[in-house]
């Protein structure tokens, strides 16, 4: 069942303490999951984790720096990275519930839920074995779509110990050479992030014109941090013409402030009836205006997409 021959086993204590005691392979994994504020996920809650290693994580904070490198920035350690990015990472690895390997046996795997609402999917391969392909043991594939439906484009690392039962849910430890993030963290860490913006997001709406109406369906849209509760976008489908504006968030209420962009060719988009954004459904929903010879009225959700 395993790369490494490791059989499925259990241990009466949580997922988190499990970790702490494997420092040799996991004292970076600890400092980001205390960085992200996710120990007490960790510890409490009922999940599934497919776990990377510390060499995973050094892999991608070495690509950040070689990345750094060639447009003259000095490099960054673990600690310069802000918790927001270590937090939206590592809930890629975390699944509520407990889901065991027989579960993703199935023909064509089977597609799992994150912590951060994203869907990936997780398969069992069979290997070579005597050069007879696929008669040798199974091996767990975790799979990031990489914002794709086409699998040849998918991001994917193998598990090599699978099933591990602790007293809060199933620790599956992702092989070594697996790179933290999959192919997001490079593009993530480096700006400015808060818990609105991200590089997937997906928007849909209607321009109400003075003489006719126009709609659009699933723009691909990226929105910018710009301090801890404002993001930046295109509005509406304008991004040609050069429109730009912000979407401030109460961290209360939710309730989302829209103002134009310094760079915005327009400078008088503004609220127009309810803007909101839902926690549950990770999505900005948005009645704003902005005025040329006359007013032009806007609808439209900004969702984050979730593969």
């Amino acid at each position: 069942m395993y790369r490494n021959s490791v059989p499925a086993n259990k241990v009466d204590v949580n997922m988190y303490d499990y970790i702490v005691s494997k420092k040799e392979q996991f004292d970076t994994l600890i400092y980001i999951v205390n960085k992200a504020d996710l120990a007490d996920t960790i510890r409490k809650s009922k999940i599934t984790f497919f776990a990377p290693t510390d060499q995973s994580i050094l892999t991608a904070m070495e690509n950040l720096n070689a990345s750094r490198a060639t447009l003259g920035l000095p490099e960054l350690k673990i600690s310069d990275i802000s918790p927001f990015v270590w937090r939206s990472m590592l809930m890629r690895y975390i699944i509520p519930g407990q889901f065991n390997s027989e579960q993703f046996m199935l023909a064509d795997g089977l597609d799992v839920i994150t912590l951060s609402k994203r869907r990936l999917h997780v398969n069992a391969v069979a290997t070579t074995t005597q050069g007879s392909v696929g008669s040798g043991s199974l091996l767990i594939k975790y799979s990031d779509l990489n914002g794709s439906r086409f699998t040849k484009d998918w991001v994917f690392s193998y598990v090599t110990i699978s099933n591990l039962q602790t007293t809060n849910g199933v620790l599956n430890i992702l092989e070594p050479n697996h790179v933290f993030g999959f192919k997001s963290f490079v593009q993530f860490a480096s700006s400015l992030q808060n818990p609105y913006s991200d590089l997937n997001y997906i928007s849909s709406g209607r321009i109400i014109l003075p003489t006719a109406t126009r709609d659009w369906l699933e723009l691909n849209k990226e929105l910018k941090a710009i301090d801890d509760f404002t993001v930046e976008t295109d509005a509406a489908d304008l991004k040609a013409n050069g429109y730009f504006m912000r979407l401030k968030v109460d961290p209360v209420t939710y309730k989302v402030t829209v103002r134009p962009a310094p760079s915005s060719v327009n400078q008088t988009l503004q609220n127009n009836g309810d803007c909101h954004y839902d926690s549950v459904n990770q999505e900005f929903v948005l009645n704003y205006k902005y005025t040329t010879t006359a007013d032009r009225l806007i609808s439209e959700h900004i969702k984050l997409r979730n593969y």
